[in-house]
């Protein structure tokens, strides 16, 4: 009768074990690409030169002074992303003047601050912070929509050897965060989604 006891718990601790039990083991789910609402209209960017060629500094003469290329990281990503949710999406590179061209809409991202934190060790992580303006605007040059997007990344600060890359990983992170969060609040804007409806 012992044995037998004995036999019938060994068989329930194993099943426990290799999840032989009653209960299902739930399968793993995979990350879902980020999507987007599309909007019903046309649309310009204004990404001038001048945007493109942003340069952000940070630091003084107290402290590592360093500098964030964020704006030649910035354009291609904007006009990839903002393709995917408008009918129609054109870069240009200059505002154009009031019912000129045939888009509904024009954007304007204009670059806010930007916060970077110092790290006290190569393999601590500091923070990256930087601030996008935008402002949508109709055919006649009405301001539609305003909004401030805050794009941020975590990453080790690096030696003398790694701080240049790191910089530059810590930039493309902090932007692609940008982007995303961009995309994110143009295509739920109540006002721009009222224009798409008409």
């Amino acid at each position: 009768m012992l044995r037998a006891a004995k036999s019938v718990l060994s068989s329930a601790a194993l099943a426990a074990l290799t999840g032989l039990g009653t209960a299902a083991v739930a399968p793993a789910q995979s990350a879902q690409p980020q999507t987007f609402s599309t909007l019903a209209i046309k649309a310009d960017v204004v990404l001038s030169p001048e945007f493109c060629a942003t340069t952000m500094k940070k630091g003084s003469v107290w402290t590592v002074k360093e500098s964030f290329a964020v704006g030649e990281n910035t354009c291609p990503k904007l006009e990839t992303e903002l393709a995917k949710i408008f009918t129609g999406l054109s870069r240009i590179s200059k505002l154009p003047e009031p019912n000129d061209g045939a888009a509904d809409i024009i954007l304007v991202p204009k670059f806010g601050d930007i916060g970077a934190t110092m790290a006290v060790g190569a393999f601590s992580n500091r923070e990256l912070v930087v601030v996008l303006e935008w402002t949508a605007l109709d055919r006649a040059g009405k301001t539609l929509w305003v909004q401030t997007v805050q794009g941020s990344a975590r990453k080790h600060m690096g030696n003398a050897f790694t701080h240049g890359k790191n910089m530059r990983k810590i930039t493309e992170a902090t932007v692609d965060d940008l982007v995303e969060k961009s995309a994110t609040q143009i295509s739920s804007a109540p006002e721009l989604r009222k224009l798409s409806s008409k």
